[in-house]
């Protein structure tokens, strides 16, 4: 784990990349003027000085002072040059950073990763006499959002926001228009906060659990994993505008 972890932080994006070596670049071309300035300057040092009359003492030095000030700031000017790339690189990788995050997060929205938490988990059994219906299913799922519920399944199913739970034939109940075909038991999970999902089902006179006259089992789960989306997103009449503002 830790190799895996020592792989992934090493890995770099061609932006990042890029901008290292325009770095490596800027940072030769600055040392190499920088050194060149400098030995000028080290030659008026070792020019026979003693030969020389008063004013021509007076133009060297003041001619070895300004060639030195305009060595020093040029090397001021290309350390700042340094840390402005470098901070530019650095904010690049933290964007990168966020956008994978968000990335993540959206994906966790749309049921398109396993997720993990504490909920409740809710089981439903036909008997001889009656038998559940899918808009007991519909009924249940939109009471389990209601109370704040952010990840449902059943019977390891994920429920989208796009999931159609339908009776066919009068005999079976299918999910996603047909795709998977379910039947009692139903063991319906939802992550959330198990206190108040217990308590919105468990409501006198309007709670899903009073209302159901077959028997209902409710009852608290910690850790539990509910299974990624495993269907494609389709959108019938949804499409991108791309039209200009």
């Amino acid at each position: 784990m830790e190799n895996e972890n020592k792989k992934k932080s090493c890995k770099h994006t061609p932006q990042s990349i890029f901008l290292a070596v325009i770095v490596c670049l800027v940072t030769v071309v600055m040392v190499s003027s920088v050194s060149i300035q400098l030995k000028s300057v080290d030659e008026y040092k070792d020019a026979n000085i003693e030969g020389l009359r008063e004013d021509e003492l007076k133009k060297q030095i003041a001619s070895y002072k300004e060639k030195y000030e305009e060595a020093q700031t040029k090397y001021e000017e290309n350390q700042n040059k340094i840390i402005e790339y470098k901070a530019t690189e650095t904010k690049n990788e933290e964007a990168e950073k966020l956008l994978n995050k968000e990335l993540e997060q959206t994906r966790m929205l749309l049921g398109l990763t396993d997720v993990k938490g504490n909920g409740v988990t809710i089981t439903l059994k036909d008997t001889f006499e009656e038998q559940y219906t899918s808009e007991n299913l519909r009924y249940l799922i939109n009471e389990l959002k209601y109370a704040g519920a952010e990840a449902i399944s059943i019977n390891d199913n994920r429920i989208i926001n796009t999931t159609d739970i339908v009776t066919i034939n009068n005999s079976f109940i299918v999910l996603d228009s047909g795709r998977t075909r379910i039947a009692s038991p139903y063991v319906i999970k939802a992550i959330g906060d198990p206190k108040y999902l217990l308590s919105t089902l468990n409501m006198k006179n309007s709670g899903f659990v009073d209302l159901m006259e077959i028997k209902v089992t409710v009852e608290q789960t910690n850790d539990m994993v509910i299974k990624k989306y495993d269907g494609e997103y389709k959108y019938n009449y949804l499409t991108e505008n791309k039209e200009e503002e």
